[in-house]
């Protein structure tokens, strides 16, 4: 046990050797002018794939400011354009991880990254690009010019029609303002309806022509109508809708202590607190957020020298005993504690792949980080007690999602040589991984073999084998002719 312990300690100190080194080969690499590094003489330097050193790239230890485009006149062409080469190498939507990479690359925002993607594969005019190139055309500049310093739609023609579409849209004006002004007594003023002659029709069936009844039951229906409405503003009367004071959150967070995180008795809470259930609920949600950043940093240590004791004592991991000798809630422990000795590798093998493993990881995210709520991988590795790295990778082949690196279209371009199906392909890269994605990857990274005329020497030397081999065909020497021919083609 202390070997491999050791030897997680050694590859892990490799690994984080490395990710520093390309991380100072980046900044070294970086060009002010442009704004973005020169990834091509980082990775001739580290003799390294290009999807290798993004991965490996921490932007936490570089000193290379990220560049922030929130808006897409901020791009120049050049960077829109190497965005667009860029990301032809990610089949399908982007991924979370694939956006990683991206903003790596450009040394953008990942969020302003993602704008321009859309930008890219959904190209839409907007007010920011018509009023740009409306001053373009104010200073005379032809058409074609304008398309190359916005290298958004796919030709000249194309931006040209969606310039003069939204010009006419902006052209007609605004349309006219919907009144949102509240209904008056005369403007809200009616008739019997059909639902007031149904019901009275239901009451004159289970009655007859007892009018009396008729008239008391429709009397006891108003006067019910009355007695709940009544009662629903004199509740909304009596909640207490004033600012929350630090003694209200600490009674909510001591209230919603002995509960379990998703079986909370919010109407008993509320009871007591004399609020409304949406107000409790809400304020929870706000203290936990702002509790969370605290708990880590002041509860880290000691999460963490707790789990390091029982990891030595058992080899094993007790969450519950843990959260009490803590005094935290057992995800708040998964997400605080640091010590990471001993921990697992999970890489995907089909031969060994347990789905009892990913069951339980599967599980445990969607108990604890619903969507839209994003995951906590440290929390995943600690419950797994596997490297935060391996668990975010098998999550994201869980749901289908693969990093197209030359090695992967490599492995799949040999297996398919081999004569093996997309399905078996797929099996064979990702548990959960699709035929379908397979195929379009595979298609789109091999170039189909162009059809080369036959000369006509090789069109002589193919009929003089046929005459050689002409009493024995089609049987016993085709195959042999078949190679010949083959042999002529290629040389």
């Amino acid at each position: 046990m202390e070997q491999m312990v050791a030897l997680d300690d050694d590859r892990l100190q490799k690994r984080r050797e490395l990710s520093a080194r390309v991380t100072q080969l980046a900044d070294q690499a970086f060009d002010p002018q442009r704004g973005r590094c020169d990834w091509d003489s980082v990775v001739k330097k580290l003799d390294m794939p290009l999807m290798e050193c993004l991965g490996r790239f921490d932007a936490s230890l570089s000193s290379v400011p990220v560049r922030s485009l929130p808006k897409f006149v901020d791009w120049l062409p050049d960077d829109f354009t190497l965005l667009k080469e860029f990301v032809q190498q990610f089949p399908g939507t982007l991924t979370a991880d694939d956006q990683r990479l991206v903003s790596a690359f450009m040394n953008v925002n990942q969020a302003d990254c993602a704008m321009a993607y859309n930008m890219c594969i959904r190209p839409r005019m907007t007010t920011e690009l018509f009023e740009l190139m409306a001053s373009y055309r104010e200073k005379g500049m032809p058409w074609r010019d304008i398309y190359q310093q916005i290298p958004v739609f796919a030709s000249v023609q194309t931006l040209r029609c969606a310039y003069s579409r939204f010009k006419a849209k902006v052209s007609s004006g605004p349309k006219p303002a919907t009144s949102r002004a509240r209904w008056t007594d005369a403007e809200t003023a009616r008739g019997i309806t059909v639902a007031d002659m149904e019901r009275v029709k239901a009451l004159v069936d289970e009655y007859g022509q007892d009018w009396t009844q008729v008239g008391q039951a429709i009397a006891a229906c108003q006067s019910k109508m009355r007695e709940m409405k009544l009662a629903d503003s004199t509740e909304e009367a009596t909640v207490n809708k004033s600012y929350w004071t630090s003694d209200d959150e600490a009674q909510l967070l001591h209230l919603v202590t002995p509960y379990d995180p998703h079986a909370i008795d919010w109407t008993t809470i509320a009871g007591d607190l004399g609020r409304a259930v949406n107000a409790c609920r809400h304020k929870y949600r706000q203290l936990r957020k702002q509790r969370k950043p605290k708990l880590a940093a002041e509860h880290a240590d000691a999460v963490s020298h707790a789990v390091k004791k029982q990891y030595t004592q058992h080899q094993s991991m007790d969450w519950a005993q843990v959260s009490e000798s803590v005094g935290l809630s057992e995800r708040e422990c998964l997400e605080a504690n640091q010590f990471g000795d001993g921990k697992a590798r999970w890489i995907y093998d089909p031969d060994t792949f347990s789905w009892d493993m990913a069951n339980r990881m599967t599980k445990f995210i969607k108990t604890n980080y619903p969507r839209p709520l994003p995951v906590n991988y440290t929390a995943v590795s600690n419950y797994m007690w596997i490297e935060p790295d391996d668990c975010f990778k098998m999550a994201s082949l869980l749901r289908g999602e693969m990093t197209w690196t030359k090695d992967v279209l490599a492995k799949a371009v040999e297996l398919r040589g081999q004569g093996m199906m997309y399905k078996d392909i797929a099996r064979q890269l990702s548990p959960n991984l699709t035929a379908e994605k397979v195929s379009y990857a595979y298609r789109r990274h091999t170039k189909p073999i162009q059809h080369v005329p036959l000369s006509a020497e090789v069109k002589q030397q193919i009929r003089a084998l046929v005459d050689r081999h002409a009493e024995q065909l089609p049987y016993l020497e085709l195959p042999s002719l078949i190679q010949d021919l083959a042999m002529l083609r290629r040389s």
